[in-house]
């Protein structure tokens, strides 16, 4: 059975939201396994969160290097601050969930393709590769039909370009948010401990703790409401946008119908990496990537004797 966003989201309670932040989250899944994190949430659950006399604080920055040959500037949060916000979070989660649900609610297939889900034998709530799409479906297949180009494109330096202030835009509306700033209501309380992992700054999302990924996703998932009411078919990895459409003149439209909506929330589209890209050509970068992230279940196991290959 396929899952909407929904379901994903819903499924997960305030418990394992926190246990899977702090205890599987709070170091990127690129970091050497022999550093973790499970102990200090054992430590945590025992005490009394948010920790009032932990302010701003720095963090521990590294480079990681892509499969493009650039590095990556990742960070590691300082522990307790990063505490604090996942169990803020935690406390409003049901909050969260009803935002995630309103915005996705009239979505046909699930457009976010990489997301904080639960997962088998593990209490990890997100990995960059994950690959058992049996539960999400394949909406290229019906997107393609009647299109005759491809739109690629991403946001700009994105994590590092997260302006803090714009989640409570986002969840409560712009013009709200800006007319409530008493620090005592919870989106406000939200972008405060957001800043503390950054020293204080309201510039930028840290690089490899999960809950940055739960961060950007409150933004993006309102900017897929959004281009999604317009009648726009097309899927998102975090923030690479693929959109299928069958004329010239409406892939210009949705470069424009996206950056307009980025710059509502202070970011930009990368130009130089977006592009549109005429059918069938295009196509066959999609059945790449489709077999390079495809779970195969069945395999061969030999017996030991000729001709006993068992299939599971």
């Amino acid at each position: 059975m396929k899952k909407s966003y929904s379901d994903y989201i819903s499924e997960i309670n305030s418990k394992e939201l926190l246990e899977g932040l702090i205890g599987h989250g709070l170091f990127a899944e690129k970091i050497p396994h022999f550093l973790t994190s499970k102990d200090f949430s054992v430590y945590i659950n025992e005490l009394k969160l948010p920790l009032e006399e932990i302010k701003a604080k720095d963090n521990i920055r590294y480079a990681s290097m892509r499969n493009i040959n650039v590095p990556r500037q990742m960070a590691i949060p300082e522990p307790f601050a990063y505490a604090n916000l996942c169990s803020f979070i935690a406390e409003n989660w049901k909050r969260i969930q009803k935002y995630f649900e309103f915005e996705s609610r009239h979505n046909k297939y699930k457009i976010s393709r990489i997301h904080l889900r639960k997962m088998e034998n593990t209490a990890t709530l997100f990995e960059m590769n994950y690959k058992n799409y049996e539960k999400d479906g394949a909406p290229q297949d019906e997107i393609l039909v009647k299109s005759r180009y491809i739109v690629e494109a991403d946001i700009s330096n994105f994590f590092p370009s997260v302006y803090s202030h714009s989640i409570p835009w986002v969840l409560k509306g712009k013009k709200f948010a800006k007319h409530h700033r008493d620090k005592n209501l919870w989106f406000n309380k939200l972008d405060y401990f957001i800043r503390n992992l950054k020293y204080g700054e309201t510039n930028g999302l840290l690089i490899g703790p999960h809950v940055s990924n739960l961060i950007s996703e409150i933004i993006l998932i309102k900017i897929d409401s959004i281009l999604n009411a317009k009648g726009y078919k097309y899927i998102r990895h975090i923030d690479d946008f693929t959109c299928y459409v069958p004329t010239y003149e409406i892939a210009e439209q949705f470069l424009i119908d996206l950056s307009e909506e980025l710059r509502n929330y202070e970011l930009k589209l990368n130009d130089k990496k977006s592009k549109i890209i005429p059918l069938p050509q295009a196509s066959v970068k999609n059945w790449v990537t489709k077999l390079n992230n495809y779970l195969f279940i069945n395999t061969y196991k030999k017996t030991g004797k000729k001709g006993s290959e068992q299939r599971n």
